[in-house]
């Protein structure tokens, strides 16, 4: 299902100066009825869709190029609806290795990387709208460290991080 989607976008919604740069289409999460997607344009700005079969839901691109310091740093990026709700985050400079909600795991999506390799991409689902804050666990060069990531404040489900 996920071409007929990627088609959609790739012919009206990812185009011009919103177009992807090399690094093409990065598949964020799909679905039976369809897909979403993240990609970095040609002048460095992140942009995002959800396209199902009835046409896009969503479709956003930054106005100004991502800004990626040489320290490292978790950064909530986009919210997604899908069959579900995502949470689209990125990590400067480090790897999220895993990522809970009140004490239980929950499975993180690698998207792809976006500003020459330093700020990697994630995706993090739930059924439906939740508030809180997860608990990331991230390593680079060797070494491990733990951050949190703000969901928000709407929604009937709750995360606390920690373990």
């Amino acid at each position: 299902m996920i071409n007929r989607p990627r088609t959609t976008l790739m012919t009206s919604g990812a185009v011009g100066a919103n177009a992807p740069g090399s690094q093409g289409l990065m598949l964020v999460e799909a679905w039976p009825t369809g897909a979403s997607y993240a990609w970095e344009t040609r002048d460095h700005r992140l942009c995002w869709a959800t396209v199902a079969e009835t046409g896009f839901s969503e479709r956003a691109c930054a106005t100004h190029p991502m800004a990626i310091e040489n320290s490292r740093g978790v950064h909530p990026l986009a919210t997604l609806f899908t069959d579900g709700w995502v949470r689209l985050f990125g990590a400067d400079h480090q790897q999220v290795t895993s990522a809970n909600c009140r004490g239980k795991p929950l499975e993180i999506r690698r998207v792809g990387t976006v500003a020459n390799g330093a700020r990697t991409l994630y995706a993090v689902w739930f059924p439906d709208y939740t508030k809180g804050t997860i608990a990331l666990s991230l390593s680079h060069d060797g070494a491990t460290s733990e951050a949190p990531l703000q969901l928000g404040d709407v929604g009937d489900r709750t995360c606390a991080g920690g373990p």
